[in-house]
This record gives C-alpha cells, sequence and structure tokens, in this order.
C-alpha cells in the first residue's frame, strides 16, 4: 500500500494543506522560483472578535481576487491563511488592503498581514508551517526580507548551523558512532541470536561539539538540516570500499529525502542486489510527518531495489493511532519506557490490539533494564534491542 494515502487518512485537510505549503517552500529553495506569500494572520486576531466570523468573510473576500490568477490559497491549523503566487502577484497588495480595512488593524503579537518572498525567505514560511502543525515555538514576526526566522534565547541560528556544517565536513565521526545488535530472543531459548547490527550517531554528543550551548530541539527545521549534512557523511563513509568488504546485516535510520541524494545512490550502486535486502533502513514518524512526499518516494525507491525498511524508534503508546499498515514498513521498531508499565487495561488493549499480528515484524527498542524483556515477551515480541542484549552478548 502507498504511504501518501495513508498518511492523509490520518491527517486533518488543514494539517495535509501545512504539508503541503512546505513541499511548496521546499521546491522553491530547491529550484530557485520566485513566489510571493502573504500570510494572513487570523490567529493574530484580537480575542475580543470572532475568528471564524473573520475567517469566512476573509475567504469570501479573497478568493474572488485570486481565481483569475496562478495564485494559491491554503487553510493552516491556526486558522491562518497563507496565498502563494508568482510575481509580480499585484493583487496580494490587494488582498492585504481588503484584509486591514475588514479588520481595523486588530491582533495580537504582531501585523496580520505579512508577506514573504521565495526562494530568499523559504525557512521562515517552514518556520510558520512548523509553528501551525505544533512542532516549532510561538510565532515570531519576521522582518522584510529577513533570509532565515529568528529564534530566541539560546536556540540555533542560521549562521551557527552553518558554522556547524563547516565543522562538520572536518569532523571525525567515527567517535560519534554507536552501534547495537538487534538479537532474537525467546523466553526458555538459547540466548540471544545476532540477527543485525544498527549504526546511530550520538546525536546530542555531536551537537555539543559543533553547537556549544546551542539548542536544536526548538527550531526543528535546522535540526534536520543538519540532520541531512550527517546522513550524507555518513552514507559516503558506508560506500567507501574498505566498508563494504566487511558489510554484514546492518540497520541504518535516514531521513527520506536522504535516499535521493547522491551519497546514498553511491553506496546503492555499489551493494551488489544480493546485499541490499541485508540493510534495514529506519524512518521515524516525526521525519514522516515533516516531509510525507519524501518518504513516499523514499518507501517506494527503498521496495524497488529491495531494501528492508522500518517504522524507527516509534514511542509504542503512540501506535493504536497509527493506520494498521504502519505506512507500508516492514518492520517496527517500538521504543519501550516505563509509561507502558502504568498504562490502564483499555490502554493495554488498544495497544496489543494495534500491534502487527506477524510478532516477527515487531522489534522492542529500549530494551536497557529486564523488565522490558518480560514486557516484550509478555507480548509475543522476541526481538529486542538495548543494554540489557549487549550485556548479554559481551563476553564475560
Amino acid at each position: 500500500m502507498d504511504a501518501a494515502p495513508s498518511l492523509n487518512r490520518m491527517l486533518g485537510p488543514p494539517q495535509r494543506e501545512a504539508l503541503a505549503l512546505a513541499a511548496l517552500a521546499r521546491e522553491s529553495a530547491a529550484a530557485g522560483v520566485e513566489q510571493r506569500v502573504m500570510h494572513l494572520r487570523l490567529s493574530a486576531i484580537s480575542s475580543s472578535h470572532n475568528r471564524l466570523h473573520h475567517q469566512r468573510l476573509l475567504r469570501e473576500a479573497l478568493l474572488p481576487l485570486l481565481r483569475p490568477t496562478r495564485a494559491r490559497l491554503f487553510d493552516l491549523p491556526t486558522g491562518d491563511l497563507v496565498a502563494v503566487s508568482p510575481p509580480p502577484g499585484e493583487h496580494l497588495d490587494l488582498v492585504r488592503a481588503v484584509m486591514q480595512k475588514l479588520l481595523d488593524g486588530e491582533s495580537e503579537g504582531g501585523p496580520i498581514a505579512q508577506e514573504l518572498r521565495l526562494p530568499q525567505q523559504s525557512a521562515a514560511l517552514l518556520a510558520v508551517v512548523e509553528s501551525a502543525l505544533g512542532l516549532a515555538a510561538e510565532h515570531v514576526p519576521v522582518t522584510p526580507m529577513q533570509a532565515e526566522p529568528v529564534p530566541a534565547g539560546a536556540q540555533a541560528q542560521a549562521a551557527d548551523i552553518l558554522a556547524a556544517e563547516a565543522a562538520l565536513a572536518q569532523a571525525d565521526l567515527s567517535v560519534h558512532h554507536r552501534w547495537q545488535t538487534i538479537c532474537l530472543l525467546v523466553d526458555g531459548g538459547p540466548g540471544p541470536q545476532p540477527l543485525w547490527r544498527e549504526q546511530r550517531l550520538a546525536e546530542a554528543d555531536l551537537e555539543a561539539v559543533l553547537l556549544p550551548r546551542q539548542s536544536l530541539h526548538a527550531t526543528p527545521w535546522l535540526r534536520r538540516r543538519l540532520r541531512a549534512r550527517l546522513d550524507k557523511r555518513a552514507l559516503a563513509e558506508w560506500a567507501r570500499p574498505q566498508e563494504l568488504r566487511s558489510f554484514s546485516p546492518s540497520g541504518l535510520p535516514l531521513l527520506p529525502a536522504s535516499l535521493g541524494e547522491e551519497e546514498f545512490l553511491r553506496l546503492d550502486a555499489a551493494l551488489p542486489s544480493a546485499m541490499r535486502p541485508q540493510l534495514t533502513l529506519g524512518f521515524s514518524l516525526p521525519d514522516i510527518l515533516a516531509d510525507p512526499g519524501a518518504f513516499a518516494m523514499a518507501r517506494r525507491f527503498a521496495g524497488l531495489r529491495g531494501y528492508g525498511t522500518a517504522l524507527d524508534d516509534l514511542d509504542a503508546r503512540l501506535l493504536p493511532m497509527l493506520t494498521p499498515d504502519n505506512f507500508g514498513l516492514d518492520k517496527l521498531k517500538l521504543r519501550f519506557s516505563a509509561a507502558l508499565l502504568a498504562l490502564d487495561g483499555p490502554g493495554r488493549a488498544a495497544l496489543e490490539a494495534a500491534l502487527p499480528a506477524e510478532r516477527e515484524r515487531v522489534v522492542l527498542t529500549g530494551a536497557d533494564e529486564p523488565i522490558a524483556i518480560g514486557w516484550g515477551w509478555e507480548r509475543g515480541i522476541s526481538r529486542f534491542q538495548g543494554r540489557v542484549i549487549e550485556q548479554l552478548l559481551s563476553p564475560p
């Protein structure tokens, strides 16, 4: 089953429009296509006003202005509207005037109408989308022709990322690699049987080196940008002849878009077809939701080329909220946490009903204490990853 329809069933129309707007911003940045953007901040309307009423009035006023043009109008989950038009887009000036007249300048926390230009301000538009989806900090007004959103406090800024990328090009990533083995461990069986090893970068440690005293978690778009560079470096190392000669069943978490990069295509060309099924590519839920188009393409490409795939590092409590096919990925990697032990009866029943019938598809990660193994065995799970497994594999 294709991933895009599954994702569309999960999300409401405003969320889908927000993701479509994010895709437009990325495409504009990648291709250098100029666009004028008018962000109509209905969420900034004074609380003494009826926001839904004003939104209806605005839509009725704007659609006749936009219909004869090539402009597109996006509804965001916050109730904001975003109009995007190729230049010169003079009709957007009329849109701004209509909005100011209808709202009489009433707003909270910034201007009602905010203009952006693509591709120069693609990052600022992505920040608007992330805020609307609840993935970023509260809205920060954008000054004219500002190339990047302005984070506050200790958040990493664009200049920090550029410096980190320059340092990353020379950094020795091997000291930040963390390997763990996924094992088959059956209750009453002979002990852990290694299935494959997974490589991850210790992102927190690496960020502490590259971005001292800065935080990426409040600026997801900056974190993904650095993640993309990390993926490229890791893939370039995997494609080295000496690495390929010693290749064994492995797992590698990646951003979906990384499968379209030159580094992955070089690795793909170097791996014999018989070895590709031994490489499991992991995609996390936040990365899938952040770029569903890239994920749909990555999943299809991985399937055509014969790679294994996994929904990676999923909080087990979220499983009942997903579609049963788990985006059409081969494996499901659930993260154990102590919170699972506190689930009530209905919560446990919902989780167990959502587990794939083929339990061999499920890996329980975060198995750092014996209780995680017991929890998994009670639910028919026999594939584990975590410190307990590493201790069992270590020689006495």
